[in-house]
């Protein structure tokens, strides 16, 4: 006997097969909506916290920036008052970078800063800087010292004001020393001359924007006295005040990554203690996370603007 095949095929009705089609639509239709509602608290957040930074590091230049400057500069003068009366003060290499060194003071013009050993953006955020390898102030050789325009302290903001016989004085372990100012001038702010002088010199220089640097050259007037061991530094363009803390990405990216971390974490801790109680948990350590990030964000920009 033979076998007899057949094939058989189910046929829905028209109106099933549309209702099919209808119902698979409509499942996209609402899982589209619903990834669509869940990323609209995230774009939210995120845009949130980029107006945070922007504005933030806006705000940190014009008001953190000086009180966190004049909290480390009344220290960092506090610290030498006591290096000068103890006769410790450094007059030789090697020195500490972000030592106080010296007070040097335009009384004419209202410029008064303590000098710390070092011009990196770090050290510019507290006080002047001491470029190194320079000479120490009043001893033989061309001593540098960079300091800021526009950011933090600015101690350096009325250097234009300077004139031609201002008299200039610096304050260190060796004594007091007096400087006559011979020329102000405003250089490409690469041009490697503006550190550069004849016989007993001081320079005092900042950088007034991208492209060029404010320049006060003075001459020794005071006794030249000895100088002890030189130093052999190689000077970095960092040291320069034409560019910005170089560690400052890496540090911007562990801060970042430990505000990211709260953020995740934060709806667990609502589920764990409230609401209420996870904002006043989190509040303050979202508050320190981004002045932590403002600051890095600051030390990013040229360290003597």
């Amino acid at each position: 006997m033979s076998e007899v095949k057949s094939d058989t095929t189910i046929v829905l009705p028209i109106d099933q097969v549309d209702e099919v089609a209808t119902g698979s639509t409509d499942d996209a239709k609402s899982k589209s909506k619903k990834n669509f509602a869940l990323s609209i608290p995230v774009v939210r957040r995120f845009a949130i916290v980029i107006f945070m930074l922007a504005f933030g590091s806006l705000m940190f230049n014009q008001l953190l920036g000086p009180l966190v400057h004049d909290r480390a500069a009344t220290a960092l003068e506090q610290r030498l008052s006591s290096d000068l009366l103890n006769g410790v003060a450094p007059v030789s290499y090697p020195i500490s970078v972000g030592t106080p060194i010296g007070l040097i003071e335009v009384p004419n013009h209202d410029v008064r800063a303590v000098v710390v050993e070092g011009s990196k953006a770090e050290q510019l955020a507290q006080a002047s800087g001491h470029l190194i390898g320079s000479a120490l102030p009043g001893q033989p050789g061309v001593s540098a010292i960079l300091g800021r325009s526009q950011t933090y302290g600015a101690e350096f903001k009325n250097l234009d004001q300077l004139k031609v016989g201002d008299e200039v004085v610096v304050t260190t372990g060796q004594g007091v020393h007096t400087y006559e100012v011979i020329d102000i001038t405003v250089r490409s702010a690469r041009d490697a001359a503006a550190f550069q002088g004849e016989g007993h010199m001081l320079i005092l220089t900042t950088v007034v924007d991208s492209s060029d640097r404010l320049v006060v050259r003075a001459t020794l007037t005071s006794p030249v006295l000895p100088a002890g061991q030189a130093t052999d530094h190689q000077t970095t363009l960092d040291e320069l005040g034409l560019a910005g803390d170089s560690s400052s990405w890496s540090d911007l990216a562990l801060w970042m990554s430990l505000a990211a971390l709260l953020a995740a974490g934060f709806p667990m801790i609502v589920n764990l203690v409230g609401r209420r109680v996870g904002w006043l948990l989190v509040s303050p350590i979202a508050m320190w996370l981004t002045f932590e990030v403002w600051t890095v964000i600051s030390l990013m920009s040229p360290s003597a603007w």
